[in-house]
């Protein structure tokens, strides 16, 4: 196949007939051909304003936050419920179930605390910028939970500045994107 006979028609191609060749260019490892995709797309221009980067980084931030806080509610309700029943699985690991269930409580109140951390740095309410996004909602009484069972003996947060300083990280990497 000519390639460069095909490169002249990319002029003609639909926007969502050049994304799927984007795409398929792409998983192919075809690096030539997506480029050239991408070069002969038609342009638009706009204007944005400066906070643009700052506002798709809390975008891309909060989705993580929610998701990753969600995912860890999941393993900790599931261990929760098994108690010491299945020990065999953690036993390679050299834990107990109650070992990793508290694993997943100090993740869960760093990435809420980091959050409130981060939100605090910006000027931006840690709860009201989450509103718009599903089963944001569950994280407050997530950590409410958390908190009342090992009320009696308060979980140290070994890896709260790791979470800080990667949520820190996420902002200005995605920040930066739009500069």
């Amino acid at each position: 196949m000519n390639i460069n006979a095909i490169q002249k028609h990319y002029d003609k191609l639909t926007t969502r007939e050049r994304f799927a060749l984007i795409v398929a260019a792409g998983m192919r490892g075809d690096e030539a051909d997506r480029a050239a995709l991408l070069r002969t797309a038609p342009r638009k221009t706009w204007s944005i304003p400066t906070t643009n980067g700052l506002a798709e980084a809390f975008n891309f931030l909060s989705m993580f936050h929610v998701m990753d806080t969600l995912r860890l509610e999941t393993n900790f309700y599931f261990l929760l419920s098994m108690g010491d029943e299945e020990d065999g699985i953690f036993e390679k690991m050299g834990i107990t179930s109650m070992d990793a269930l508290e694993n997943i409580a100090r993740a869960i109140l760093a990435n809420c605390e980091a959050w409130r951390v981060v939100c605090s740095e910006y000027g931006v309410d840690p709860v009201k910028i989450l509103d718009p996004l599903p089963g944001a909602d569950c994280l407050e009484l997530l950590e409410y939970m958390v908190k009342r069972m090992y009320e009696s003996d308060p979980l140290e947060l070994s890896d709260l500045q790791e979470t800080i300083e990667g949520y820190r990280r996420t902002i200005e990497t995605k920040r930066k994107e739009w500069e």
